[in-house]
């Protein structure tokens, strides 16, 4: 994934893990909404780092939730997870079982956002579409000053906020200064406490 696999290099040999077991997921497809979000924590070295930096975090990752079809997408800015060579890490839109796969998720949940309102969800969808269409770059760099390249939280903060106008951090931010990362940055648990969201699924 790039430079990602070295945040917070020298915490990574005292961070725990995440642990669970391997099970066939099953989803509430009743409740499953538009714009709800998924978050999920790997099994990797940088799953490791990041809830590492989240000090008391559960999840290292996040995406959008969007209905195609019958079927339910997570659309997310994934890292180390290209398709070919010549393939490049990006803005992508999968399965939601293939992002909740036990090979990639040991812990995962599903949040309501308090989002209802239809026009506001479509614009949310539009821009989740966009930027899947134009393959937007995967940031890993983490630098929230440039928004033409997203990291997952990023990704799905600035979606919220230009369809929504709705800060889903609430201002929370993690200062960082290592390696080549040194600012302010945003973890997966920044948006996990919004306080609209409801968690309605989780395992």
């Amino acid at each position: 994934m790039g430079k990602a696999p070295c945040i917070l290099l020298g915490l990574l040999l005292l961070a725990p893990g995440c642990s669970s077991a391997q099970v066939e997921r099953e989803f509430p497809t009743e409740e499953m909404a538009e714009g709800d979000l998924a978050f999920r924590c790997g099994r990797g070295v940088f799953s490791r780092a990041v809830t590492t930096a989240e000090e008391e975090g559960v999840y290292s990752h996040i995406g959008l939730l969007l209905r195609d079809g019958e079927a339910w997408k997570v659309v997310h800015a994934v890292p180390g997870e290209t398709e070919g060579e010549d393939d490049f890490e990006r803005v992508k839109m999968e399965d939601v079982g293939a992002f909740f796969s036990a090979e990639r998720a040991v812990r995962g949940c599903l949040v309501h956002t308090g989002l209802a309102d239809s026009a506001t969800v479509a614009a949310l969808r539009g821009k989740a579409l966009r930027a899947v269409a134009d393959s937007v770059r995967f940031d890993g760099d983490y630098r929230l000053e440039d928004s033409s390249r997203v990291y997952c939280t990023e990704f799905v903060w600035r979606l919220y906020a230009d369809a929504a106008g709705i800060d889903l951090s609430e201002g929370r931010r993690r200062f960082i200064h290592l390696l080549w990362i040194n600012g302010d940055v945003l973890l997966p648990e920044h948006l996990l406490e919004y306080s609209g969201n409801q968690v309605y699924y989780s395992f």
